[in-house]
């Protein structure tokens, strides 16, 4: 039983139908994590709302403020941050 069921799938993905059936979602796997991928490296979402991401990116005599424009014991909307004079 096991080894016709292993002829029957190693058939199968010899097959055309096999091969078509087996590079699609696979090839769309891989696309979609690539772009996943990408996009956590790159997140433009989270960084367009900041000036600044400390100190060192603000001039002198200014720092870098953060705050969130909706809070519940935690920041549940958006983070900004600008600079400002010290």
């Amino acid at each position: 039983m096991k080894n016709n069921l292993r002829d029957k799938f190693r058939d199968f993905l010899a097959s055309e139908e096999g091969r078509v059936g087996v590079k699609v979602p696979l090839a769309v796997g891989v696309l979609t994590g690539s772009v996943l991928l990408a996009q956590a490296m790159s997140p433009i979402d989270v960084q367009a709302h900041f000036e600044c991401f400390g100190n060192f990116d603000c001039d002198e005599g200014e720092v870098c403020l953060a705050w969130c424009d909706e809070w519940s014991n935690f920041c549940i909307g958006e983070w900004h941050s600008t600079c400002v004079a010290h």
